[in-house]
């Protein structure tokens, strides 16, 4: 059975950096313009990626060792060099000197998270059999798999023509990434990835278009990573969803509970 104390809260958050430092070099990789940057000290990454880009913020503080100035100075001046405002992941079991610090500097609280995991070695899939309506995404649909993710968090049916999907198909293209699709009637519905390391699945980028909403695609992906991780090796799975989500309720039911809340603070950039 897993329980929650600093070493699983530092492999959570380890494999949330790593994963989002592979995300950015995939992306700068795919687009000769992209935007995103990547700051990285002794076990701390921050990423921008784009003025409204979901995965701006700082992983890593306090995971490892005390926080001090100078690392906070570092992160501010990287966020500060692309006009945005300084945005910082704190774990709740982090060294308690990152809040302190962040006190001083008037950070203020923006959102929360809620980290998920799952022990896979004690978990069995509530369901006979894997729904037939998921599957790998081949390598031919990468474009497809990007629009359906895309359009799904937009809440859109479909994107327009021309629309930004660099990030999504970086997602796609990831090291260890496998991406997943959901199709009904031969049509699209639903996408995801499962990425796998050293023990861990990491379930994320989970988007369904809202017609489909509603006829448990969702969960059939869910339960077919889970299923896809245990039989490959992994032994803890963990996904994020917002508090009070439909995506939290779908999670409990399968079997996942609360590891901890994440904090995303933010010190505005007038004040940097």
């Amino acid at each position: 059975m897993l329980f929650l104390n600093h070493a699983l809260a530092a492999r959570l958050e380890k494999d949330l950096r790593n994963g989002n430092k592979q995300l950015v070099q995939t992306w700068q990789s795919l687009d000769s313009e992209s935007q995103a940057v990547a700051l990285e000290m002794d076990g701390i990454l921050a990423v921008w990626g784009g003025p409204d880009s979901p995965i701006n913020e700082a992983v890593g503080l306090g995971m490892s060792s005390p926080v001090d100035d100078g690392m906070v100075n570092q992160i501010e001046q990287f966020y500060a060099s692309n006009h945005h405002p300084s945005v910082i992941r704190v774990c709740p079991l982090a060294h308690s000197s990152l809040i302190t610090i962040l006190q001083q500097r008037a950070y203020v609280l923006s959102s929360f998270a809620y980290r998920w995991v799952l022990d896979l070695g004690s978990w069995n899939s509530p369901f006979e059999e894997a729904d037939e309506r998921v599957r790998v995404a081949r390598s031919g649909e990468e474009l497809m798999w990007a629009r359906t993710v895309s359009s799904g968090f937009s809440d859109m049916e479909t994107v327009p023509e021309g629309y930004d999907l660099y990030l999504d198909r970086a997602f796609f293209r990831m090291p260890g990434a496998i991406p997943v699709l959901s199709v009904v009637n031969d049509q699209p519905a639903a996408a995801g990835v499962l990425a796998l390391n050293k023990g861990m699945a990491a379930l994320f980028a989970t988007s369904t278009l809202p017609s489909h909403r509603g006829h448990g695609l969702q969960t059939a992906m869910l339960d077919w990573r889970l299923r896809y991780a245990k039989e490959n090796g992994a032994r803890i799975a963990t996904i994020e969803t917002d508090p009070d989500s439909a995506s939290q309720r779908n999670v409990e039911r399968m079997g996942f509970r609360l590891a901890y809340v994440a904090v995303q603070m933010t010190r505005p950039l007038e004040q940097l």
